[in-house]
């Protein structure tokens, strides 16, 4: 009788506290709710899911940002999304884009962003000059944008422009003709990890390899995101996972003895004479910051590979472009057609390059590496504070979308038309409206040799080459609305003749 008495006690007491945690956990979601009553909202799925069901199945019918675009245009240009127990601001009003992406008192990057580590493994890290944030930060900033200056340009092309060379006389002159298929995404991506041993990273790895190992590591990290399921349980404990975590261990270790070789030479050399070339001035920027001196040589292979992660955005903006010229022929042969009739002498010549620009700052608009970003709102005191037109706690997310900014029909005429004629005429488009690149303190450091790369490789490639599209009908690559960084489903197949 007393066992059965204590079994009951036992069951009692475990079904008050789940009935406690139950009426704990509404009135927890109520609470922080109830602060942004006064911002639009679209219906919820139920209370407890808030809009987790309906963004759930938009990411399994790829269009996430198609239902946030809809959301916006009924609702109000910002409005508020419940994930449970997250609360965040989608916003895609331009007005808020300057104030997020502006004040780096009030917001930061948040600290657990994917492409940092890979299941426990670091990738790219805390600090670097990509992720990072305060005063290390900006010190870095100030260093490395002496390298990625405009006036730099000329100099780093001079490195770049025989690299290129080298590779379509040698290694794409092997792979063409002969009706070969060539899947663009792996090819750019050998082009692009070349860049940075022209400027200073040589002796890494080859291109390819390190092209491979890159797109590897960043089709991991969607694995990583998301609430703990089964299958992500299965994944960090299978095979895949432990390469993947052993193939980063041996990049981190080779860059780390590359740093510390470097580091030496750099000591023993003349204490006047300053680095010039990117492997330099990352030591020398990690060196100025108020780390520990035994990482010094971690944070510098933290910056590196964010260079190489970084390059790979490259890779997907020309790889997609390929996917919009496919549909857009006239397009194409109008930018062949300038290519080759221009002879690419130095760096300033490219700008004579007019509508190919047109065609690359069209193809940012249309999809920009990165489609959405997020900052947290931290204030001084802890408190609420008014940001745009609305009052917003302390440890809000923010998310805003370039994506849909660049298709919004309010701001664009045609947004989902490839057109590069609208950047005709000196057409200049209205402030952060257009931010491929970002905007304000956070711009993207390597625009201009990010524009730079990408017309010296359009031009190397298609004064040697007909490009022929080879799209599967059945899996036609697509952009992955779902990721905040640009992801292309399926592969972008060409069959490239030489041109004679």
């Amino acid at each position: 009788m007393i066992e059965i008495l204590g079994g009951c006690s036992l069951l009692i007491s475990v079904f008050i506290i789940f009935v406690v945690y139950q009426i704990y956990t509404v009135l927890t979601i109520a609470y922080t709710r109830s602060l942004y009553n006064g911002i639009p909202s679209p219906p919820l799925d139920n209370f407890l899911n808030g809009h987790q069901l309906t963004m759930v199945a938009a990411k399994k019918s790829n269009t996430f940002l198609d239902l946030f675009g809809a959301w916006c245009k009924e609702y109000g240009s910002s409005i508020m999304v419940f994930a449970g127990f997250r609360n965040i601001l989608f916003t895609v009003d331009p007005d808020m884009f300057k104030v997020v992406t502006s004040d780096l008192n009030s917001f930061s990057k948040l600290d657990d962003l994917p492409n940092r580590s890979l299941f426990g493994q670091r990738i790219a890290g805390w600090n670097s000059v990509l992720t990072g944030g305060g005063h290390n930060w900006a010190i870095k900033r100030k260093i490395m944008s002496k390298f990625f200056a405009k006036a730099n340009m000329s100099e780093a092309f001079e490195f770049c422009k025989p690299l290129m060379q080298n590779y379509v006389r040698s290694t794409l002159a092997q792979k063409v003709g002969k009706g070969q298929v060539l899947e663009l995404h792996e090819e750019f991506s050998t082009i692009f990890s070349a860049y940075p041993a022209a400027v200073g990273l040589n002796g890494f790895d080859d291109p390819s390899t390190i092209g491979k190992n890159i797109t590897k590591i960043l089709e991991m990290i969607p694995k990583q995101l998301g609430k703990m399921s089964l299958t992500k349980i299965l994944f960090a404990m299978g095979k895949e996972k432990n390469e993947t975590v052993d193939m980063v261990i041996a990049m981190r270790t080779r860059l780390k003895a590359m740093s510390l070789e470097k580091s030496q030479e750099m000591k023993s050399s003349d204490s006047e004479t300053q680095p010039t070339d990117i492997f330099g001035l990352l030591i020398q920027a990690n060196e100025r910051c108020d780390f520990q001196r035994d990482l010094l040589d971690e944070y510098v292979v933290d910056d590196i590979l964010t260079v190489y992660l970084v390059m790979d955005n490259m890779v997907k903006q020309l790889a997609s472009l390929f996917i919009f010229l496919e549909s857009h022929q006239q397009v194409y042969h109008k930018m062949v057609e300038e290519i080759r009739q221009f002879t690419l002498t130095d760096c300033t010549s490219l700008s004579q390059l007019r509508y190919t620009e047109k065609v690359l700052l069209e193809s940012l608009r249309m999809a920009p590496a990165l489609l959405r970003g997020t900052r947290l709102l931290k204030t001084a005191g802890g408190g609420p504070t008014k940001i745009g037109h609305y009052i917003l706690p302390s440890n809000t997310q923010i998310h805003f979308s370039q994506y849909l900014i660049h298709h919004n029909e309010d701001v664009w005429k045609a947004p989902d038309v490839l057109d590069p004629e609208r950047w005709s005429g000196g057409f200049n488009p209205e402030p952060y409206t257009y931010m491929p690149f970002l905007a304000g303190p956070r711009g993207c450091l390597g625009k201009h040799f990010a524009m730079m790369t990408m017309k010296l490789t359009l031009v190397s490639l298609l004064q040697k080459f007909d490009f022929t599209p080879r799209l599967s009908k059945e899996k036609k690559p697509t952009i992955d609305q779902g990721m905040a960084v640009m992801r292309i489903r399926n592969n972008v197949d060409y069959e490239l003749v030489p041109f004679c």
